[in-house]
């Protein structure tokens, strides 16, 4: 009787507990299956966003090699530094951390530099050299390599519906036997670019990779996580940030600074704003706004008070403008700061103004996340009268000030006398070296350009 009692007691308990145990597990593996369906949707996006990017790299590239106006040439060597910076961000989301694919990485990176350094100096006064055509000649076919690859993977993976979340598994575990095509893929694109000849970047970029190799040891402040990027990325936008959908991913390795790759879209899904934030202090490095510019409503002084107001609320404030430009209807300017009554051409940052509104569209501190520093200028051995005796007599100087730029050859810092001339009704820049006179480089302006330099 009393083990009946008993019996009758337990049962229900025992039937209550199985259920709750069978519903729990039930709720564990769906919530599992959910966790998994989100990383393999966000793993297929990056994926695919990945093979587009390199779809339209390979078409603005071609695109560059055929046009022949300065006014076509620096928005579309723009949009290929734009695209080889999202195709690395696209990379840096894929499972493909135990696999090597740093070439492919420093590639698209070195691509992202060169771009960049063409587009942002004035080609009127300093047109493509042969050896640059030769480079983009090469970068256009191994980006025909590296797309042809990618779409033979993203067929694989459409025909076979193949899983991304099997390439870790795959990787892991090294197993022969599995399917693993994408892993097979994207190390033939890696084996390809590994073959591939080495280029000419020209002396800027070779310098550059030098530089960048002792800069990243300078970049200060305490390691931060994905919520910190996040909300540094958010902060950095203001009221751009607010209702949107904010996406956080790690880099590629190939990027010369560890970084995290902050995507912003909007609530419309209509504009999408890319940035880049340290994992080192959280700065914004550079950012990108993909939205299209209006009709024009602001002139090129309404549009350069934006931009100082921008940088202003970003915290870079005493920053003078040192060059100007403008093209498809957005004003360009880049910004340097003063010591002492220098200019300080190294620490220079460029802003984009879209002309419709005033919204600053692009931001790259690259060079001033990596250079600024506080320095001990030395005092000028040669006067600003010396210095003007050691231009051509034909020359007529109106003005002459201190800065400090790069060396052509050696990348190191040179103090010089930076003197506003005129030959022949046309401006020039002339930089003597100010410490022991040499000519340290001249500079042909464009006219109504005043002293705006091209650095």
């Amino acid at each position: 009787m009393v083990y009946g009692a008993t019996a009758r007691v337990l049962l229900p308990v025992a039937v209550v507990a199985l259920i709750g145990a069978g519903m729990w597990g039930y709720q564990e593996h769906n919530e599992k299956n959910s966790v998994l369906i989100k990383a393999e949707n966000s793993y297929q996006r990056a994926f695919h966003d990945l093979t587009y990017h390199v779809d339209k790299l390979h078409d603005e590239l071609g695109k560059a090699l055929v046009i022949n106006s300065r006014r076509q040439m620096t928005p579309t060597l723009t949009n290929v530094w734009r695209l080889a910076y999202a195709a690395q961000a696209d990379v840096g989301q894929l499972p493909l951390t135990l696999m090597p694919f740093n070439k492919t990485e420093e590639m698209l990176s070195r691509v992202a530099d060169f771009s960049y350094r063409v587009a942002v100096r004035d080609l009127n006064k300093e047109p493509l050299t042969e050896k640059e055509y030769g480079t983009l000649k090469n970068l256009h076919k191994h980006a025909a390599g590296i797309q042809d690859e990618l779409r033979k993977v993203q067929s694989n993976v459409i025909d076979k519906q193949l899983r991304w979340m099997d390439v870790e598994t795959a990787l892991a575990s090294d197993d022969k036997k599995s399917d693993n095509t994408i892993v097979d893929g994207f190390r033939t694109i890696e084996k390809k670019v590994q073959e591939y000849p080495d280029l000419d970047w020209g002396v800027g970029i070779q310098s550059l990779d030098k530089k960048k190799q002792q800069r990243i040891k300078g970049i200060d402040g305490k390691s931060i996580t994905k919520e910190d990027a996040h909300k540094s990325a958010v902060d950095f936008l203001g009221d751009r940030a607010k209702g949107a959908q904010v996406e956080v991913d790690e880099n590629g390795k190939g990027q010369e600074y560890s970084a995290y790759s902050v995507r912003v879209t909007s609530p419309d899904k209509k504009q999408a704003i890319n940035l880049d934030v340290t994992k080192r202090g959280g700065k914004v490095v550079w950012m990108m706004n993909e939205r299209q510019v209006g009709e024009e409503k602001l002139d090129m002084k309404q549009a350069e008070e934006k931009g100082r107001k921008f940088l202003k609320d970003h915290g870079y404030d005493n920053l003078v403008v040192a060059e100007t430009d403008s093209y498809e209807r957005s004003a360009v300017y880049t910004f340097v700061p003063e010591q002492d009554g220098v200019r300080i051409y190294p620490d220079s940052i460029t802003v984009e103004v879209a002309l419709d509104n005033g919204e600053v569209t692009a931001f790259n501190s690259t060079e001033y996340l990596f250079n600024h520093k506080q320095r001990i200028i030395s005092k000028p051995r040669i006067s600003k009268e010396e210095a003007r005796k050691k231009v051509n007599p034909s020359v007529k100087v109106t003005s002459e000030r201190l800065a400090l730029i790069e060396g052509k050859n050696d990348g190191k810092e040179v103090l010089v006398w930076e003197m506003t001339c005129s030959f022949d009704g046309s401006p020039y820049m002339i930089y003597i070296n100010a410490m022991n006179g040499d000519e340290e480089e001249i500079v042909k302006m464009d006219t109504g350009q005043g002293d705006q330099a091209e650095r």
